[in-house]
């Protein structure tokens, strides 16, 4: 239910009033293909096609309408819903023909249709081309949100003849799972030794290879796109192999989605009981693209070849809406204009190596370190709870060098992964401290020695002592860097596999007071 409202809503989020939706959707360009552009009828003369209701096609080529009549339309799928803004009209140049007046019809479904009306509430009469050559733009009073949209002449000159582009824009129309933020797996691929082809990641649309199942026979293969994060898929790309002499190619498959890779949904159409089966490929190199009437929200996609040419062979990409609004919990934003991605330390155990603390002295040093003892080894999901906007003050964890020359905290990430870096959000002096217990003059004096973090990521659990290729990256305090932000990232050099992330810290030595603190409020690790 949750999934359900969240996709009608993003739906919905098309229409956002920060973006611009001047730009042409496709006629022009090609991007909407021939299949997409339909009409009420057409002249028996090959340059009146529908095909060629394209703006600036070759003088003889347009639209023409067989009848000259009023009931004629031209119809554009534009696969996706969009935000249009607008319209551009053309007539059929070196015929002098060229449609004087119109209506704009337009839909999401091709079942429901409303016209454009005008402040009166009739339907709303545009005013199109003078000559057969001009282009005329017109504006619409309020942008709509339609995937059909119909040209509707009313008055013409000699022939209702018309090229046409529309003004928009279309955010669900993007690939999604790109690298660095989605990866590619799938049930069975050729032996290592053949690792020069055929291997999932080969399988995106922009490879010039292909995934090949290892078994040519066997009807239980699948694609697996891991888009990064939930988001609303609403159209698919498909391919054959390309590095082959031989011609390889899936023909016909099913598609399901997951969220969570244990409850696997199929692909249906509205009203349909078994799976919906999409017709692929008939060559290599041509891309198959099938927009879907009822988009879904997902994260993890899957495509089930059902019957292919010669072998298990493909390229696919996934196309929807990327997600723009705060990350769900357990994702994150390496910077404002990342995608979110998963945060692997999301809710982990974690861990510290000062256990044995001080618990003898007096005064406001007692209560700082017993609240930090608590803290720190009481509450598994101290620091990797996921509050990215909020400082809670209480999941924040603290370590020191009361009893350890360097403390160090560590998450254990469950299994072993390719670790690409680490994000930290701490607290560096400037945010004022929840509790009555410490005052922040306090965190300022301790923090005033911490000198350098270093992050390490290694396939077993250690205390100290790490070595330094398992180094990812470290900050140091050189030009403010530890205390200008309460962000600070770690890029590792290169991708480091392991299972358990630790991130140590470390003093300044050449000062009388040598204690000092580390404020981990919350850490995010994410893979290559």
């Amino acid at each position: 239910m949750i999934f359900l409202i969240y996709f009608i809503f993003t739906i919905k989020s098309i229409d956002t009033s920060t973006q611009v939706c001047n730009g042409p959707l496709g006629m022009t360009s090609g991007e909407i293909r021939d299949w997409q552009i339909t009409a009420s009828s057409t002249l028996w003369d090959s340059d009146c096609h529908e095909k060629n209701a394209r703006l600036y096609q070759p003088s003889d080529r347009a639209w023409c309408a067989r009848h000259k009549s009023d009931s004629e339309w031209l119809q554009i799928d534009l696969g996706i819903s969009a935000k249009i803004s607008g319209v551009l009209t053309q007539g059929r140049a070196n015929k002098e023909e060229y449609v004087i007046s119109f209506m704009v019809s337009y839909s999401t479904d091709a079942y429901r249709w409303q016209y454009l009306v005008d402040r009166y509430g009739n339907q709303k009469i545009f005013s199109a081309n003078t000559d057969s050559y001009s282009v005329r733009h017109n504006y619409f009073d309020e942008a709509i949100i339609a995937r059909f949209i119909k040209f509707h002449p009313i008055q013409w000159y000699s022939h209702p003849s018309l090229r046409v582009e529309i003004i928009g824009c279309q955010e669900c129309k993007q690939y999604l799972g790109l690298p660095p933020y989605g990866k590619i797996s799938a049930s069975t691929s050729w032996p290592y030794r053949r690792r020069a082809s055929c291997q999932p990641e080969d399988g995106y649309i922009m490879s010039n290879k292909g995934w090949c199942s290892r078994k040519r026979y066997k009807h239980d293969q699948w694609l697996e796109f891991d888009l990064g994060h939930p988001s609303t898929v609403t159209s698919l790309i498909t391919k054959g192999r390309g590095d082959t002499t031989q011609d390889q190619w899936v023909t016909k498959y099913k598609v399901s989605f997951s969220n969570d890779t244990r409850l696997w949904l199929y692909y249906k159409d509205k009203s349909q009981i078994e799976p919906k089966e999409f017709s692929a490929n008939n060559d290599r190199d041509s891309e198959r693209i099938h927009f879907l009437n009822e988009p879904f929200f997902a994260r993890y996609v899957r495509l089930h070849p059902v019957e292919w040419h010669n072998h298990v062979s493909m390229r696919a990409a996934i196309l929807g809406c990327p997600h723009q609004d705060a990350c769900f919990p357990g994702y994150f934003r390496v910077n404002s204009e990342a995608q979110c991605v998963e945060n692997m330390a999301y809710k982990k155990q974690t861990w510290t190596n000062d256990r044995n603390r001080h618990q003898q002295s007096t005064g406001a040093t007692t209560e700082l370190k017993s609240r930090s003892a608590r803290e720190t080894n009481g509450d598994p999901s101290l620091a990797v709870d996921g509050l990215e906007e909020s400082l809670d003050w209480s999941k924040c964890a603290t370590i020191d060098n009361y009893f350890v020359r360097k403390p160090v905290w560590m998450v254990d990430l469950g299994r072993v992964t390719n670790i690409a870096g680490v994000m930290l959000r701490t607290w560096h002096g400037n945010n004022k401290a929840n509790s009555s217990l410490i005052s922040s003059s306090i965190y300022r004096d301790y923090l005033a020695n911490l000198d350098r973090y270093n992050v390490y990521v290694d396939q077993r659990p250690r205390r100290y002592r790490f070595k330094n290729a398992n180094l990812c990256s470290f900050i140091t305090r050189t030009d403010q860097a530890l205390t200008s932000s309460s962000r600070l990232h770690f890029q590792c050099q290169r991708a480091l596999r392991g299972r358990f992330v630790y991130i140590e810290a470390d003093g300044i030595t050449d000062r009388w007071n040598k204690l000092f603190t580390a404020v981990l409020c919350e850490v995010f690790v994410y893979e290559q």
